[in-house]
Protein backbone atom coordinates (compact mmCIF):
# COMPACT_ATOMS: atom_id res chain seq x y z
CA UNK A 1 0.00 0.00 0.00
CA UNK A 2 2.98 2.79 1.02
CA UNK A 3 4.65 2.03 -2.56
CA UNK A 4 1.65 2.80 -4.83
CA UNK A 5 -0.12 5.98 -5.08
CA UNK A 6 -3.81 5.89 -3.28
CA UNK A 7 -6.93 6.17 -5.78
CA UNK A 8 -7.87 10.15 -6.14
CA UNK A 9 -4.16 10.84 -5.99
CA UNK A 10 -2.04 11.95 -8.91
CA UNK A 11 1.94 11.30 -7.78
CA UNK A 12 4.59 13.27 -7.87
CA UNK A 13 4.18 16.66 -10.28
CA UNK A 14 5.29 16.59 -13.88
CA UNK A 15 9.35 16.99 -14.14
CA UNK A 16 10.13 20.33 -15.61
CA UNK A 17 13.31 21.23 -16.87
CA UNK A 18 14.12 24.52 -15.46
CA UNK A 19 11.32 24.50 -12.47
CA UNK A 20 10.78 22.69 -9.48
CA UNK A 21 7.81 22.08 -7.82
CA UNK A 22 6.95 23.72 -4.55
CA UNK A 23 6.46 20.04 -2.86
CA UNK A 24 8.49 17.34 -3.02
CA UNK A 25 5.47 14.92 -1.72
CA UNK A 26 4.73 12.24 -4.13
CA UNK A 27 1.51 12.01 -2.84
CA UNK A 28 -1.15 14.66 -4.51
CA UNK A 29 -4.97 14.08 -3.46
CA UNK A 30 -7.28 15.44 -6.50
CA UNK A 31 -7.83 19.42 -6.25
CA UNK A 32 -4.36 19.89 -4.91
CA UNK A 33 -1.96 22.37 -6.17
CA UNK A 34 1.48 22.50 -7.23
CA UNK A 35 3.37 26.03 -7.62
CA UNK A 36 6.73 25.75 -10.02
CA UNK A 37 9.62 27.95 -9.30
CA UNK A 38 12.60 28.40 -11.51
CA UNK A 39 16.11 26.48 -10.99
CA UNK A 40 19.53 28.33 -10.72
CA UNK A 41 19.89 30.03 -14.02
CA UNK A 42 16.81 30.12 -14.86
CA UNK A 43 14.28 33.04 -14.54
CA UNK A 44 10.28 33.12 -14.74
CA UNK A 45 8.86 33.61 -18.70
CA UNK A 46 6.06 36.44 -18.53
CA UNK A 47 2.69 35.48 -19.27
CA UNK A 48 3.09 31.90 -18.55
CA UNK A 49 0.93 30.25 -15.68
CA UNK A 50 3.53 28.49 -13.20
CA UNK A 51 0.77 25.90 -11.05
CA UNK A 52 -0.56 22.61 -12.03
CA UNK A 53 -3.52 20.86 -10.54
CA UNK A 54 -4.17 17.18 -10.11
CA UNK A 55 -7.74 16.62 -11.94
CA UNK A 56 -10.55 13.49 -11.45
CA UNK A 57 -9.21 10.86 -13.29
CA UNK A 58 -5.74 11.45 -11.20
CA UNK A 59 -3.74 13.26 -13.99
CA UNK A 60 -1.73 15.89 -13.69
CA UNK A 61 -3.02 19.55 -15.59
CA UNK A 62 -0.97 20.39 -18.22
CA UNK A 63 1.02 22.86 -17.51
CA UNK A 64 4.27 24.60 -20.07
CA UNK A 65 7.81 25.52 -18.69
CA UNK A 66 6.41 28.21 -17.02
CA UNK A 67 10.85 29.27 -16.81
CA UNK A 68 13.89 29.45 -19.02
CA UNK A 69 17.01 30.23 -19.85
CA UNK A 70 17.42 33.57 -21.79
CA UNK A 71 19.53 36.35 -23.04
CA UNK A 72 19.80 39.43 -21.32
CA UNK A 73 18.72 42.47 -23.87
CA UNK A 74 20.06 42.15 -26.75
CA UNK A 75 23.06 44.71 -27.43
CA UNK A 76 22.71 48.42 -28.50
CA UNK A 77 24.10 49.07 -32.00
CA UNK A 78 25.11 52.18 -32.93
CA UNK A 79 23.93 52.14 -36.35
CA UNK A 80 20.84 50.07 -36.06
CA UNK A 81 17.83 49.99 -32.99
CA UNK A 82 15.87 46.88 -32.09
CA UNK A 83 12.90 46.31 -34.32
CA UNK A 84 9.40 47.88 -32.62
CA UNK A 85 8.22 44.26 -31.63
CA UNK A 86 11.69 42.73 -30.45
CA UNK A 87 11.61 46.04 -28.34
CA UNK A 88 8.76 44.92 -26.44
CA UNK A 89 10.19 41.47 -25.65
CA UNK A 90 10.85 41.01 -21.94
CA UNK A 91 12.10 37.41 -22.57
CA UNK A 92 14.81 35.96 -25.37
CA UNK A 93 15.01 32.37 -25.24
CA UNK A 94 17.54 30.37 -26.84
CA UNK A 95 17.68 30.65 -30.09
CA UNK A 96 15.60 33.40 -30.77
CA UNK A 97 16.06 36.11 -33.35
CA UNK A 98 16.05 39.74 -32.80
CA UNK A 99 15.89 41.84 -35.52
CA UNK A 100 17.42 45.60 -35.93
CA UNK A 101 16.15 48.98 -38.26
CA UNK A 102 18.68 51.19 -39.35
CA UNK A 103 18.88 54.21 -37.41
CA UNK A 104 17.98 58.00 -38.85
CA UNK A 105 21.11 58.93 -40.35
CA UNK A 106 22.08 55.52 -41.53
CA UNK A 107 20.72 53.41 -44.85
CA UNK A 108 20.47 49.90 -45.35
CA UNK A 109 23.24 48.71 -47.53
CA UNK A 110 21.39 45.08 -48.11
CA UNK A 111 18.00 42.99 -48.69
CA UNK A 112 17.73 42.32 -45.06
CA UNK A 113 18.29 43.68 -41.93
CA UNK A 114 20.81 43.56 -39.22
CA UNK A 115 19.77 40.15 -36.77
CA UNK A 116 21.46 38.54 -33.76
CA UNK A 117 20.19 35.46 -32.01
CA UNK A 118 20.32 34.34 -28.64
CA UNK A 119 22.95 31.32 -28.44
CA UNK A 120 23.28 28.38 -26.10
CA UNK A 121 26.09 30.27 -23.99
CA UNK A 122 23.58 33.18 -23.20
CA UNK A 123 25.24 35.79 -25.46
CA UNK A 124 24.07 37.64 -28.33
CA UNK A 125 25.42 36.70 -32.15
CA UNK A 126 27.55 39.56 -33.45
CA UNK A 127 24.62 41.06 -35.91
CA UNK A 128 26.50 42.19 -39.41
CA UNK A 129 26.69 46.15 -40.25
CA UNK A 130 24.40 46.20 -42.65
CA UNK A 131 23.45 49.77 -42.37
CA UNK A 132 25.94 52.53 -43.39
CA UNK A 133 25.99 56.20 -42.76
CA UNK A 134 24.68 58.37 -45.41
CA UNK A 135 27.39 60.92 -44.47
CA UNK A 136 29.88 59.37 -46.67
CA UNK A 137 32.60 61.94 -46.48
CA UNK A 138 32.53 61.76 -42.65
CA UNK A 139 34.99 58.80 -41.19
CA UNK A 140 33.79 56.64 -38.41
CA UNK A 141 35.16 59.04 -35.47
CA UNK A 142 34.85 62.70 -37.40
CA UNK A 143 37.79 64.51 -36.19
CA UNK A 144 36.75 68.39 -35.47
CA UNK A 145 38.71 69.21 -38.18
CA UNK A 146 37.45 67.24 -41.22
CA UNK A 147 35.73 69.64 -43.97
CA UNK A 148 32.65 68.86 -45.63
CA UNK A 149 31.45 66.96 -42.30
CA UNK A 150 30.36 69.68 -40.02
CA UNK A 151 29.20 73.59 -40.87
CA UNK A 152 32.44 75.58 -40.80
CA UNK A 153 33.39 77.68 -38.36
CA UNK A 154 32.69 81.21 -39.73
CA UNK A 155 36.04 83.07 -40.66
CA UNK A 156 36.05 86.28 -39.67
Amino acid sequence: RRGSPATGDCGPPPAMTHSRPSSSSSSFPVGSRVTFTCAEGARRIPGLPDTAECLPGDIWSRLAEPCGRDCAVPTRLRFAALSKEDETRNFFPVGIKVSYVCRPGYENTSESSPSSTCLQNLTWSQPAELCRSEYFCCPHTPQKSSPGCSQPASQN
